[in-house]
């Protein structure tokens, strides 16, 4: 099997490092040519294993870089079964998208990694609905360095179409799953996406916004009756939202929420790195997607925007 990754963040650094001893060839896209070198020269380190996968001695894994990168990696590589997109929202540019384009054949399937909503329409009316499939994970992975993964905690993956999508087969799609199980990801397919996205952009509405104006780790949010407070009214008016929508979520997503928190206690949320490093953040698709919508909905959810324009000041 041939997979791409485009990104090399945390999540894609962790992918690649455990995936590429169960493919046939891996290409990863950094971001830039500086991260694409010391990858070259340096493979990809598991903090804390004595792992460290070394493309100058396996061949598996091809790195290279995120704008120049496509073209050459298309001529140079016939196909790719599968393209991992592990890239944040604000980085679907339409000439990623472009890119994308040339990259994938009829018989290659991209599959969408984003948190937040509004990317699988987008990249379903771009690329085909046929050939994309939308993911949820919840394995925990912090980056350190331009080479360098820790995973932080193990979760489980779901990878499915939306439910207004027809084409999906289990079958399909067996070996992926069976491969991802080998490399130690926990995955089910799902013919559910699109409420496992909405129970996903839940838990990320209400602990990245609060970590990163609070400046917190996600336990520490658990440790106060006032963020625990602002916890709830986050995820009220999230709901309330989604069943506007026409989304029915989870009766005990709350308890999940807390879960995960409890269980990320020592992780700093991807939107915490953003603004300590000075990054642009997710938040325009995350909270600020659900902004626009209770809007178009002419509902009120007033604690998200509070929270959504914190987090722009501090951007």
């Amino acid at each position: 099997m041939r997979i791409m990754i485009i990104g090399a963040g945390s999540l894609g650094l962790l992918f690649a490092a455990k995936l590429s001893a169960f493919c046939e060839h891996m290409t990863v896209i950094a971001r830039t040519i500086e991260q694409a070198d010391k990858l070259d020269q340096k493979g990809i380190e598991l903090v804390g294993t004595a792992e460290a996968i070394r493309t100058t001695r396996s061949g598996v894994i091809d790195f290279r870089y995120y704008i120049e990168g496509a073209e050459t990696a298309k001529s140079s590589l016939h196909h790719f079964d599968y393209i991992f997109l592990m890239v944040k929202q604000p980085a679907i540019t339409q000439e990623l998208i472009n890119n994308l384009k040339s990259l994938m054949s009829k018989d290659t399937y991209l599959i969408s990694f984003q948190n937040g909503i509004g990317h699988e329409e987008r990249l379903g009316e771009e690329l085909g609905r046929d050939r994309l499939l939308l993911a949820v994970t919840t394995e925990g992975a912090r980056r350190e360095g331009l080479t360098a993964v820790t995973h932080t905690g193990h979760g489980i993956s779901y990878i499915g179409t939306s439910e207004d999508s027809d084409h999906f087969v289990d079958s399909i799609h067996i070996l992926l799953v069976e491969m991802l199980e080998k490399a130690g990801f926990h995955t089910k397919m799902s013919k559910n996406m699109d409420v496992r996205i909405w129970s996903k952009l839940t838990i990320n509405a209400v602990i990245n916004p609060l970590t990163a104006i609070l400046r917190v780790k996600n336990g520490d949010l658990l440790l106060s009756p006032w963020t625990r407070s602002l916890m709830n009214d986050l995820y009220q008016e999230t709901r309330m939202v989604a069943t506007a929508k026409g989304i029915l979520l989870p009766d005990e997503l709350w308890d999940t929420l807390l879960s995960v928190c409890e269980a990320t206690s020592l992780n700093h949320s991807s939107m915490l790195q953003d603004i300590e490093q000075s990054r642009r953040t997710e938040i325009d698709h995350i909270n600020g997607s659900l902004v626009k919508m209770a809007k178009e909905l002419k509902l009120e959810i007033p604690t998200h925007q509070t929270v959504y324009q914190l987090v722009k000041a501090l951007e």
